[in-house]
């Protein structure tokens, strides 16, 4: 409400340019790590970082445009817009870290990785359907069928299967396949159609 020129900011300008590049760039590196780990905490912190970061540039915008033009109200201003900007990042935090709670389906990329690998064993003689996927948290599950010929032995089903598992773990770290053996002649049915979906 009473407004009051600042003084000598210079030193003070220079340490928070300096802060927030380097927070700007540990940001950076915590946002790869948390996309590489699924980690909901370290995107948290990462989000944090950059939102201190837009806070220091608020701050020399808005002392640079008050020195500039002589509006005491603008740095006012200008820190409100950053206040919102952290109402925002929190908002997207806490709707993200309650979203990481619910099971939900796989990234699409995530199933094309998925699938890549299921056709390196798709032939006439195997194919595969119903196939699911969902994301619990850090940890990723697809369950589906895999039909084989009927005269195969368990053994040789068995051991196709542990192949099929390591080649999707391979392929999508972290994933855990749970594959039914059927033979080729016949279909698996669900209880409910919603099953399909």
């Amino acid at each position: 409400f009473d407004p009051q020129p600042l003084q000598q900011v210079g030193w003070g300008l220079a340490l928070s340019v300096v802060s927030s590049a380097l927070n700007g760039f540990l940001a950076w590196v915590m946002l790869a790590a948390a996309k590489q780990h699924r980690s909901i905490a370290l995107e948290a912190d990462a989000k944090h970082l950059i939102t201190d970061v837009w806070t220091s540039v608020g701050v020399v915008i808005g002392i640079a445009g008050v020195a500039l033009t002589g509006w005491l109200w603008l740095d006012a201003l200008v820190a409100i817009g950053v206040a919102v900007n952290i109402l925002w990042e929190g908002y997207r935090l806490i709707w993200r870290s309650s979203q990481g709670l619910m099971d939900e389906a796989v990234e699409p990329e995530v199933l094309a990785e998925i699938n890549k690998s299921l056709q390196g064993f798709a032939h006439h003689t195997i194919r595969f359907d119903h196939l699911t996927t969902r994301r619990s948290g850090q940890r990723l599950f697809v369950d589906m069928h895999m039909h084989m010929p009927a005269s195969w032995t368990l053994g040789r089903a068995a051991a196709v299967r542990t192949s099929v598992e390591q080649a999707l773990m391979s392929a999508v770290p972290g994933l855990r396949a749970s594959i039914q053996l059927l033979p080729m002649d016949v279909e698996g049915h669900f209880d409910d159609e919603r099953d399909l979906i």
